[in-house]
Parts: C-alpha cells; sequence; structure tokens
C-alpha cells in the first residue's frame, strides 16, 4: 500500500553510527490508518497528512501533540500541499484521478479538480499561484499537471517519462525536478516553455526530492540502491552519491541549509548528512516502523518523520552535528 510498492530487494549497507542524545523525542499516535505524506502549516503549530488507508487528510495540534481532524477526501490520498498561506490544502487522490481541494479552516472539501491517471504528488510553485501534480499514468507514460491555484482548474499537461512519483521546484528559474522511478532518473522541466530541459541519470528506483533553500542543490533519495544522489543545479549533474540506510524514501534539508535528512524505510532511522560534506560517516536516530516521509520545522533542529506502518509521526529534536 502507499510507497510500499515500489520496494524492492536490497543489499546490505555498512553499519552507520547512531545520533547522539536528542533532547527531546515523543510520539503522536493514530495518525489514521498508512499516512505517508506530511505537511507542516505556515506558524508551524499544526501538521497535516494524508491517511491512505481511510481516504481522510488529517490535521494535528502540535501544542496538544495530538490529532484533531479529519477531513474526508477522495480515494488512496498520497502526496499534498498547503496553499494560500495555508488555509487550503491539495490534495492528489491517486484511485480517483483527482486533486481535492481542502478548506482547513471549515474542514471540508471545497471542490475536485480532475486530472486523469494516478496522481501520487502536489508541489506549489514559489510564489503560490501554479501547483504541479505528477501521475504515474496509466500506461508506461506518466504526466505533469498545471494547475491554476487561484482559479482551482487544470491548465496544461505534459507528458513524462516511467512512473514520475513527487518533485520540487527551483526558487529562481522556477524550473520544475521531478522523479521518474522507473527510468531512475530526474527531468528538469520548464513549466512555463512546457519543455524538458535536461535529463538526469540518478540511483535506482528514485523516491524521494528535496532542493536546498538556496537552489544550488538538489537531493534524490534511491530506495533501491540505498544512497543519496546530490545534483549541482547550475551544472545539471550528479556531483556525487553518498551511501545511507536500507530504502530510502523521504528527504529534507534543514532551513539554513545546512544538514541533509535522509529517511530509511528499510533500517527504520534517519540520515543526517552534512551539506558540506564535512564528514564521511553519517550518524542516524531512530524512528518507528515504516518511515516515508519527513519535515524540518524552521528552527533547523525539530524534525517530524511520518511512520505507515506504525501509523504515527516521530517528533525529535536533533541537536547540530559535534
Amino acid at each position: 500500500m502507499g510507497r510500499k510498492s515500489i520496494q524492492a530487494i536490497i543489499s546490505l549497507l555498512i553499519l552507520l553510527p547512531v545520533y547522539g542524545q536528542t533532547k527531546e523525542t515523543y510520539q503522536i499516535k493514530k495518525v489514521g490508518k498508512s499516512p505517508n505524506f506530511i505537511a507542516l502549516s505556515p506558524d508551524g503549530s499544526r501538521m497535516y497528512a494524508t491517511s491512505f488507508g481511510t481516504n481522510e487528510l488529517i490535521g494535528i495540534d502540535l501544542s496538544e501533540r495530538e490529532v484533531d481532524q479529519s477531513i474526508r477526501v477522495g480515494n488512496a490520498p498520497l502526496g499534498f500541499a498547503l496553499a494560500e498561506e495555508g488555509r487550503i490544502a491539495l490534495v492528489a487522490c491517486m484511485e480517483d484521478g483527482i486533486v481535492s481541494v481542502v478548506d482547513l479552516e471549515n474542514s471540508r472539501v471545497i471542490g475536485d479538480i480532475t486530472v486523469g491517471g494516478f496522481p501520487n504528488s502536489v508541489t506549489i510553485s514559489p510564489r503560490g499561484y501554479q501547483a504541479y501534480v505528477t501521475d504515474y499514468g496509466r500506461t508506461r507514460e506518466g504526466f505533469l499537471h498545471i494547475i491554476d491555484v487561484r482559479e482551482r482548474r487544470m491548465t496544461a499537461t505534459m507528458k513524462l517519462g516511467a512512473s514520475p512519483f513527487t518533485s520540487v521546484v527551483a526558487p529562481d528559474t522556477e524550473y520544475v525536478y521531478a522523479i521518474m522511478g522507473g527510468d531512475n532518473e530526474v527531468w528538469i522541466i520548464d513549466p512555463e516553455r512546457q519543455v524538458v530541459v535536461k535529463t538526469i541519470e540518478v540511483g535506482e528506483a528514485p523516491d524521494g526530492i528535496a532542493m536546498a533553500p538556496d537552489g544550488k542543490r538538489v537531493y534524490v533519495a534511491n530506495s533501491r540502491s540505498n544512497d543519496l544522489s546530490v545534483i549541482d543545479v547550475q551544472m545539471m549533474r550528479v556531483l556525487v552519491t553518498l551511501p545511507v540506510g536500507k530504502m530510502p524514501f523521504g528527504v529534507a534539508v534543514s532551513p539554513d541549509g545546512n544538514r541533509v535528512f535522509v529517511v530509511n524505510n528499510g533500517s527504520r532511522n534517519v540520515s543526517v548528512i552534512p551539506a558540506d560534506l564535512s564528514r564521511l560517516e553519517f550518524p542516524t536516530f531512530k524512528v518507528e516502523k515504516g518511515p516515508t516521509n519527513i519535515i524540518v520545522a524552521p528552527d533547523n533542529r525539530t524534525v517530524y518523520v511520518v511512520n505507515e506502518l506504525s501509523n504515527s509521526i516521530v517528533v525529535a529534536d536533533v541537536p547540530g552535528l559535534q
């Protein structure tokens, strides 16, 4: 269910050191059933998660550390994004071929945007006017759908490669970087001209992607080759490939750009990597069963990890690297 469909047999990885003492770690339980993706509200007071098994968007009060909102959306919700200063959520509902538009303040769906195929993630442009929806498609080819957020309608569709899974958007050029899980590539797309600028080969079965805040590097977690591809945006090529844990899925960069966090689904931990690559061994910290997605708070040390098989979110205060 959810991301487990892309899992494969993997080789053993060298043992990584365990991260030192965290100041505080706790779990938020009963986060729907098979939660996969999470997002943090702009003010940092709330978290949202898609519940794949119950077809809901779940809201969490972080001060109370508990679920206080459940909103029914389309079938098999996966990736989503917050828009309009956190007032709405755009949720990709894979089985229905729609993006549900959710009014978070009033806890209700206010519309569905039909895109077709099997949509699986949503990314918002830096200015907030457009949303980009990756879509597995119903053949070997996938798609990128472009949505006008204000008008709540799809304005364009581009053909992509095999199994596009998710994307990020560059803060300066607004190019879309989309991972093709079936082609082991990242495609750089100019959405304004609707052309593919470049394709970059990465590791096997890329699953997660994140961009540095300054837009200079892109990080891609490759779930079958158990590594992280680091892409130089200006040169449009992979700079280095780093071994991480077993079956890496999600990846996030701290807002200050200093650290990269990689969720290792098979190892049930998170690798903590200095962005300047100043050390060769990467410490880890443990999470719960089935981790898939990760977010780093604006304080650069509070880390949220959603765990699909535990129906939970781990919240960890991760100190800086020593």
